[in-house]
């Protein structure tokens, strides 16, 4: 439910007209975005990963870890082809175009480096709750791999609804693209990777 509630928050927005007002100051960003994006981030990956369950269900949600080094090349190569899939979608459809997107965007080299620490906590958080918590109970519920992944990927997109309609578009393709790794890896850990790498770069290379 609580998902749920960050989903139609998201939609909400979006149907408010989809913009982020400008921070006037770069603590006004740190302070007023990053840090509570962040700590509802975390919120959340507590909540799926330990509310009403009796120990910390994070090792299960992550799925297979590296126990060799092929295994270990495997995910770090899928994790750069998804990465650079992701990239050459947001370069056609140049992403910071959109006024919303980029008032998030960091600016002053402190930003940057609070832009480091919340591209690492919400990559992270979002791979466990959608692709490793979300996908897993939908999956259960409707008995099909494939319904879990487009659902999910709904879910996150409409959670990012504050950022304009283009970019829950997108967010669903990238939701299925990391769904369908961590289905196909039976791992989160190519997409943690590939989500903290696309954050990165969206907010450090974006000009």
């Amino acid at each position: 439910m609580l998902i749920l509630a960050v989903a139609a928050t998201g939609a909400l927005l979006m149907r408010e007209g989809g913009s982020i007002a400008t921070v006037p100051s770069p603590r006004g960003r740190i302070l007023g975005v990053y840090l509570p994006l962040g700590i509802v981030s975390l919120g959340l990956t507590f909540y799926v990963c330990r509310v009403g369950r009796p120990r910390n269900a994070l090792r299960s949600l992550l799925g297979r870890g590296w126990d060799s080094a092929v295994r270990a090349s495997a995910d770090l190569a899928a994790a750069v082809a998804t990465w650079f899939v992701i990239e050459a979608v947001e370069s056609v459809a140049g992403t910071w175009r959109n006024a919303a997107v980029g008032a998030l965007l960091p600016g002053t080299l402190s930003e940057r480096v609070a832009w480091v620490l919340i591209a690492v906590t919400v990559g992270f958080c979002e791979e466990v709750i959608y692709r490793g918590y979300l996908q897993t109970q939908l999956t259960a519920f409707t008995g099909r791999a494939s319904v879990a992944i487009v659902l999910q990927a709904v879910l996150f997109a409409i959670a990012h609804g504050d950022q304009g309609l283009a970019v829950v578009v997108r967010f669903t393709l990238y939701g299925v693209l990391f769904g369908a790794l961590a289905r196909s890896r039976r791992s989160l850990i190519p997409g943690i990777a590939a989500h903290i790498g696309v954050d990165l770069a969206s907010g450090l290379l974006a000009g």
